[in-house]
Formats: structure tokens, C-alpha cells, sequence
């Protein structure tokens, strides 16, 4: 009898000095899943627009209509890139929440001469314009998106904010502008 008490003794001292040491996890978010589609998503539509540009030989690529406005629209955002963030650098464009730029203050740009603002309304209106297409193409293009096109919206948000430069503006959730 002494050796059974012996034996469960050790066995419950046993079972309750072992720890279970719970593995780490990482819940992703659906937001951020969203985000990394979209990422893919318009990383393949970069990709079209540097196979198009490299494009050897007669020059001839087979390219649809729509697809050749997205590639176009990606290309006019890689050659206003520099202009751009130097007006958000300025202060004057920010991002907002539906993935596209906005002027910061209006007043600012009133102060410059009428070239420099017809020069920022026609940066802005391209870009925006190019934004636009590529988020539309990106929608158009995955039906999980069609039924979501805001928080694509959201997610070319953040894209975008995270390649601004530091300390340039956006809309937080309030309306009220802030510096990344």
C-alpha cells in the first residue's frame, strides 16, 4: 500500500511541476491581410508597366486597352514621384483615408504665383487621376475587392503613407491633418 501512495505521490508531483509553455501567435488582422493583396495586386501591375518599358524587338507588345491605361498610370506616378514628395515635404498635398492626395492648405498655395499653382493642380490632378485608375484596375480585377472597394481605398492609404516622406501630412480618422 505504501509503495502505491509512494507511486502516486511522485506522479502527481510530477504532473503538477511540468509547465506547458504556450507557442507564440500572431494574429493577422483582415485589414492587413487586405493590405498585402493589394500590395500584390498593384505589384503586378508595376511589374506590367517595367515589362512594357524594357520591351526589345519591334516594339510590338500585346497589350489590352485597359491594362495600357493602368501600365500608363503607373508609369506617370514613377515620373511624378519626386515632384510630389516635394510638395509633401512643402506641406502642401497630404494623403487622405481614400487613398488619394489633397491640398493641406489652401492658403499656402494662394501665397505662391499663378504658375506654381497651376503647376501643383496639374501635379495633383495627375496623380490622383493614375491613383484612381490602378485602385479601380485593382477592384476590377479580384472579385473579393469588388465587394469591399473602400477598405481598398484604406489600403492604398497606407500603402502610400508608408513611401511618403517623414514628417509630411495626412488626414487621420478625425479629418484633421497630421504629420507621419
Amino acid at each position: 500500500m505504501t509503495f502505491f501512495k509512494i507511486s502516486l505521490l511522485i506522479l502527481i508531483v510530477s504532473i503538477t511541476s511540468c509547465t506547458v509553455k504556450i507557442p507564440d501567435i500572431k494574429i493577422t488582422g483582415e485589414k492587413t491581410a487586405l493590405e498585402n493583396q493589394v500590395l500584390g495586386e498593384y505589384s503586378k501591375i508595376k511589374e506590367d508597366a517595367w515589362m512594357v518599358a524594357s520591351e526589345r524587338g519591334d516594339g510590338q507588345i500585346k497589350i489590352t486597352a485597359d491594362r495600357k491605361e493602368v501600365v500608363e498610370a503607373v508609369r506617370d506616378r514613377e515620373f511624378l514621384k519626386d515632384d510630389i514628395n516635394e510638395l509633401k515635404i512643402k506641406g502642401i498635398l497630404g494623403e487622405i483615408i481614400n487613398g488619394l492626395l489633397e491640398i493641406v492648405d489652401p492658403e499656402k498655395i494662394l501665397k505662391s504665383d499663378k504658375k506654381e499653382q497651376a503647376l501643383i493642380k496639374l501635379l495633383l490632378e495627375k496623380e490622383n487621376t493614375a491613383r484612381k485608375l490602378i485602385m479601380q484596375r485593382i477592384i476590377e480585377t479580384d472579385t473579393k475587392f469588388k465587394s469591399s472597394p473602400k477598405e481598398v481605398y484604406q489600403a492604398f492609404f497606407v500603402m502610400n503613407l508608408e513611401d511618403s516622406p517623414e514628417k509630411t501630412f495626412y488626414k487621420n480618422k478625425k479629418g484633421k491633418w497630421v504629420k507621419k
